[in-house]
């Protein structure tokens, strides 16, 4: 329910969060403080915070941090699963507040509303293009809301992208209609990042593996190609588990950037300062671009300007800071100067834990494990064990780095014990994969 980061304040007690929520808005030291406390409460589950929530949401102000708040305790009350509250937010469905009207379908859907005044609402709702139809269609498609289908069927024709994808993904739960998936797959290389990042979720609501090859071609965040893969592997029953799925995950992290579709292109020559800039944007089609033209420079050029930006900027950037450490890995020809500064900075990166940097230790020890193999042992050592490794990632890149040395028979027991016991059935499945090469 609550998740690492929701405990912010643990010096705040429930008591004392409940008292913030009840002054009255001239009363508060920040404007800041109503959401504070409303977002702390998911820590502390039970009828007490339900109430002060419920309470809060019956308030009548104008004020932006107050409405603010209150779309937050729509959404907390339904992560601490509230279902007592379903008549309290299905009053919020009324809301001007179109921001308001979108969490109130979210949590409804979350706590399984079945009233069908509600469903009939929502309904009306979802033909109003000044709302946020996707949010409304995924709602609607979550409760299994049949009598939505008509008015979704013509959401097919709306000319946002966002929307036709949720409602092809939402026909074929409703109706198991599957003919239009091909859309799906066309967002996917939509100019617009925010519409092929949607696309991952659609594609995960629609089950569509039929999709794999255009998925793992997407210029999108390797994490999204990730999420979706493992999505249609834990939908299989363990007979249709095969070779394809673990070859897919394999492929998203090593995230060769020469098998990514990329939507732009450069009209000359760009220099090396400039194409590491690009390693920052936002639209990874451009950073993929990038990556696939810095794989055509000069090493020694490119880690000179890598190196000049590393401290300013590359290290806290965690996009740039990823594709950084992966082209590391994709390039042989250092010098050995250059080597070693390399070295140590995977070294720093495998063991780099900043909450938003999650993609770079993997990437870091792929990237280990083709120039400094012997780097590797006491990485393994830590990542071979579900115990000690609470990322199914890491003991994944762990094994795909030993699969492509045969010489780390060392690890073979350990290899074996995740292979019949880890909690994730797709590193289970690799770890018998790599069994089989040792």
């Amino acid at each position: 329910m609550s998740g690492a980061l929701d405990n912010i304040h643990p010096e705040l007690d429930q008591s004392n969060t409940i008292k913030i929520l009840a002054k009255n808005f001239n009363e508060i030291d920040n404007e800041s403080d109503y959401y504070m406390a409303v977002s702390h409460l998911v820590n502390f589950p039970g009828s007490i915070s339900v109430q002060a929530l419920m309470s809060f949401l019956e308030r009548s102000s104008s004020a932006s941090s107050v409405l603010l708040a209150q779309r937050k305790a729509v959404e907390v009350l339904a992560r601490l699963d509230a279902v007592e509250a379903e008549p309290t937010i299905s009053a919020c469905l009324g809301s001007s507040d179109i921001y308001m009207i979108e969490n109130a379908a979210w949590a409804l859907a979350k706590l399984n509303c079945q009233k069908s005044s509600v469903h009939a609402l929502m309904i009306e709702l979802v033909k109003d293009h000044r709302q946020n139809q996707r949010v409304l269609i995924q709602s609607l498609a979550q409760l299994n809301v049949t009598q939505a289908v008509p008015v979704i069927k013509n959401l097919l024709k709306s000319d946002q992208p966002s929307v036709r994808g949720a409602a092809v993904a939402a026909l074929v739960r409703l109706t198991g209609e599957r003919t239009n998936l091909q859309v799906l797959g066309d967002h996917l290389f939509d100019p617009n990042q925010m519409v092929r990042q949607c696309t991952v979720q659609d594609i995960i609501d629609s089950d569509a593996s039929e999709l794999l090859s255009d998925l793992l071609q997407a210029p999108i965040s390797p994490s999204f190609r990730l999420r979706a893969v493992q999505s249609f592997f834990n939908k299989k029953q363990f007979s249709e588990l095969n070779q394809p799925y673990t070859a897919a995950i394999d492929q998203v992290l090593r995230d060769d950037p020469r098998k990514i579709a990329v939507l732009h292109s450069f009209s000359e020559n760009i220099p090396v300062e400039i194409l590491l800039q690009n390693l920052f944007h936002p639209d990874f089609s451009r950073c993929y671009l990038a990556m696939n033209t810095l794989l055509q420079c000069t090493p020694g050029e490119v880690f000179f300007h890598a190196k000049e930006i590393w401290g300013s900027k590359i290290y806290n950037d965690y996009g740039a800071h990823y594709f950084v450490i992966q082209l590391f890995g994709m390039i042989k020809e250092w010098s050995s100067g250059d080597r070693k500064v390399i070295r140590q900075l995977l070294l720093e990166a495998v063991v780099d834990r900043r909450p938003q940097f999650k993609k770079s230790p993997p990437a870091a020890l792929l990237s280990l494990s083709r120039l400094f193999p012997s780097e590797c042992d006491q990485v393994f050592q830590t990542w071979l064990s579900s115990s000690e490794t609470s990322s199914w990632i890491y003991r994944y890149s762990a094994l795909l780095a030993i699969e492509l040395d045969h010489s780390w028979t060392c690890y073979s027991d350990q290899i074996r014990e995740l292979a019949s016991s880890d909690p994730e059935l797709l590193v289970r499945c690799k770890a018998q994969s790599v069994c089989q090469t040792l």
